[in-house]
């Protein structure tokens, strides 16, 4: 049996609040296969975000092991990419040039760029706009030009933190179906950070629910639904519903 890619082993993470530590991730431990999807929920504050950040290289943990493609994490990497809430895309370049900038500049030749680019922005559906400026694009769109810069260097894992969280509804359930194709199509690992429930139920094969003060892992759930999933299935509510309770139970927790 093949190693795991992504393994986290006793991870704890604290940042200082004032005069004191404050501890934000306790005792995580988790393996993710090649190829899997696998979604964190839970409350603000527990550390979703902190832990994309040290898988991605661009926080340290205090102790414990983060190991990623057989090698530990010590910063970022291009096995590893990463879209955050906003697209951040450069706004005097095109989506072209924006996504161009994604490719180490010594290890690709010109045409092999060209190929790649316009290769993700077909996979995003966004060819018609390689030479549009950003500020053309709407909020959709700009996220679907962060995904495919997020992929373009073929990494072996994708980190999503709240990547639609700004967008409106109809918007926001259009781009998870989107995804869910790119990741069928890709075969890349993705860990997605969300606070949508139906989000996670939808995209993910495992949801980890994490616990807050400080963020540690409360259940692991096997979503074990056939794709492409029924958001109105008799068994899509029931388990939303079952970890919607889970969440509902540390809202009272008070903070340390």
């Amino acid at each position: 049996m093949s190693a795991p890619l992504l393994t986290l082993s006793a991870v704890n993470k604290g940042f200082a609040l004032g005069n004191r530590q404050r501890q934000v991730l306790h005792n995580i431990s988790l393996t993710v296969e090649d190829g899997a999807f696998v979604a964190f929920v839970g409350a603000s504050g527990c550390g979703k975000s902190t832990l994309l950040r040290l898988v991605a290289g661009l926080e340290t943990a205090d102790s414990g092991d983060i190991i990623l493609a057989d090698a530990p994490v010590t910063g970022p990497s291009r096995s590893c990419g990463m879209i955050f809430q906003d697209h951040r895309l450069l706004p005097w370049l095109t989506v072209a040039e924006n996504i161009d900038l994604a490719l180490p500049r010594r290890e690709f030749a010109a045409a092999d760029r060209r190929r790649l680019i316009a290769e993700h922005l077909e996979l995003v559906g966004l060819s018609d706009y390689a030479n549009a400026l950003p500020g053309k694009l709407s909020g959709g769109m700009a996220q679907r030009a962060a995904i495919a810069r997020g992929l373009v260097n073929r990494p072996r894992l994708l980190l999503l933190d709240e990547p639609f969280s700004a967008l409106d509804s109809l918007t926001r359930t259009r781009l998870q179906g989107e995804l869910q194709r790119i990741w069928t199509f890709e075969k890349i690992a993705m860990l997605l950070v969300t606070h949508d429930v139906e989000e996670a139920v939808f995209l993910a094969d495992r949801v980890v629910v994490l616990a807050p003060n400080p963020g540690r892992i409360s259940a692991v759930i096997d979503v074990e639904l056939p794709r492409s999933r029924d958001r109105a299935s008799t068994e899509f509510v029931a388990l939303k519903a079952a970890i919607l309770r889970q969440l509902e139970a540390f809202m009272e927790a008070p903070v340390i």
